[in-house]
Formats: structure tokens, C-alpha cells, sequence
């Protein structure tokens, strides 16, 4: 396995437990779950058996913390995507398109989720807070017309879950999404033609993660995005 620069100049300890889930990643989009073992774990990071236990209790655990690592890569695009606009409106539009887009369209997201065999439901979403700090920064500055900001981003945050489960379980088509984008932003008070328009419009450049030969995920140069 071959380390990035970026990993080598981590500490020790960080390196081995960004080594342990960089080789969890790959055996589990090489194998899924059922063939995999601790020891082949281990054995694929170059490090010793008890090493594992050293950071996690069980493969399930190390399958959890891969998909929190795969959040964290995703909130650091979405946070490069979203910090030139000024506009609430422009925020939170193009935040939910990108969220949409990402949890049908991210591959490796969905295929390790399906082959790890983690329960329950898991989403690449903005955080909660987030929109709450969106919906506020609306509102204050009389862009949004919201009069309860906290029921406001629950029922945001639900749509946005229960929409995407929808489309990705087929019972609702790839287009309920940019009208659901739509609906939101009308919900917020924007006037239809102004969130048609958000809707419609190009989502910013942003840098999509791709595997390069080693199976090392890697951010190319930057691409546009349809809408």
C-alpha cells in the first residue's frame, strides 16, 4: 500500500489508524464484508493483529469509522463549495443539490455501505447545525420568512433524508430531488421564479473524489457540475 505525502507527515499513531481504514477501504470494495478478517485488516496496513485492537473493538467498528472518515472527506468539499457565496438563498441551494447528488451519485459511499453490512440508515447530508446556522443567517437578514427557525431546519433536514431514501430505494424519481430543492427554498419564502432559477442554475466547480490506481482515493483538479 502506498502512503500519500499528506499521511507521512501525520503522527504515529494517527498514520497507523488512517492506514487501518485506508486498508478496510479498499478490501471492502475489493471483497465485501464476508471475506474479510481482522488479521486481513492488518495484514493489508502492514501492521500487527494486536495493533488493531489498539483503536478499534470490532471489524463493525472499523467499518463505522471508514464511513465517518468518507463524512469528513465530504463536508471538507462541500465547506470549499459553499465559502464564496454570499447569498442565503444561493447557500442553501446549492448545498441541498450537492448533498442529493453526492448521496445517489457517490459510488464508493453506497457500494461500502451495502457491503459492510452496516444497519440503519446512512446519508450524506449537510450537518444539522449547519442548517440551522443557514436558516438564521436567512431570516436575519430578511431573505427568508421563517417564523419558527428550529422547526424550519427539522423539517428541512427530514425531507431531505426521507427524499433520498425514496429515490434511492426507487420509489420516486431522480427529479423529486431538484423539486424538492424548490419546494424548501419556496418554504422559505423565496419566490417561486427566484428558487426555479436557483434550482436550475450550474453548481459551483468543486473537486470530486476519485480512486486512483493503488486504490488510494485522490482529489483531481477541479470540474463543473450540472444542475
Amino acid at each position: 500500500m502506498i502512503m500519500s505525502e499528506s499521511a507521512r507527515i501525520l503522527p504515529k499513531r494517527e498514520r497507523t489508524r488512517s492506514s487501518l481504514l485506508t486498508a478496510t477501504r479498499n478490501l471492502v470494495n475489493e471483497h465485501q464484508h464476508q471475506k474479510i478478517s481482522i488479521q486481513d485488516i492488518t495484514q493489508e496496513a502492514h501492521v500487527g493483529l494486536g495493533t488493531f485492537y489498539n483503536y478499534f473493538d470490532s471489524k463493525y467498528e472499523i467499518f463505522e469509522a471508514v464511513l465517518d472518515d468518507m463524512r469528513t472527506s465530504f463536508n471538507e468539499r462541500l465547506f470549499k463549495l459553499r465559502k464564496p457565496l454570499k447569498d442565503p438563498a444561493t447557500v442553501i441551494a446549492v448545498t441541498l443539490r450537492y448533498c442529493f447528488e453526492q448521496a445517489l451519485d457517490d459510488e464508493e459511499w453506497r457500494s461500502f455501505i451495502s457491503w459492510s453490512g452496516i444497519s440503519g440508515e446512512h446519508f450524506l447530508h449537510q450537518d444539522q447545525a449547519q442548517c440551522l446556522q443557514d436558516i438564521q443567517w436567512g431570516a436575519r437578514s430578511g431573505r427568508f420568512q421563517v417564523d419558527d427557525v428550529q422547526f424550519t431546519c427539522s423539517l428541512v433536514m427530514g425531507m431531505v433524508r426521507h427524499v433520498t431514501l425514496e429515490v434511492m430505494q426507487g420509489n420516486l424519481h431522480r427529479n423529486a430531488m431538484p423539486q424538492t430543492t424548490r419546494h424548501i427554498l419556496r418554504m422559505l419564502g423565496i419566490p417561486d421564479l427566484v428558487a426555479k432559477a436557483l434550482t436550475q442554475a450550474s453548481l459551483p466547480a468543486v473537486a470530486a473524489a476519485k480512486k486512483s490506481a493503488d486504490g488510494n482515493t485522490q482529489l483531481p483538479a477541479m470540474r463543473a457540475t450540472g444542475g
